[in-house]
């Protein structure tokens, strides 16, 4: 058995770990699960999610790369955006300002 926060192995009737002294909850907690971690990522958080995502003891290694390039994709796109509005927002407002 793993410990879910440092990934330590421990004996299964350990209630904490010994290398971290984390709590072994049988509940995992609702942010390591896929719906919080994909809640959190579009409501609140964004690329700072993927502090959950790796530490998360639901995901496989597969499942955490595959959330790392899609959460990185999505990230990418956002700012791709704003920019591009940035500069749409400053060719309208500069004309109106350069008479002033």
């Amino acid at each position: 058995m793993q410990c879910w926060s440092c990934r330590s192995e421990i004996t299964q009737g350990d209630a904490f770990c010994r290398f971290c002294g984390k709590g072994q909850e049988t509940r995992i907690p609702w942010y390591y699960k896929h719906w919080g971690i994909i809640a959190l990522t579009l409501v609140a958080l964004g690329p700072f999610s993927l502090l959950l995502v790796w530490r998360s003891p639901l995901l496989g290694l597969r499942a955490r790369w595959t959330y790392t390039i899609v959460i990185g994709a999505l990230t990418w796109y956002l700012c791709v955006t704003t920019y591009q509005l940035w500069l749409r927002l400053n060719a309208l407002i500069a004309p109106i300002l350069t008479l002033s």
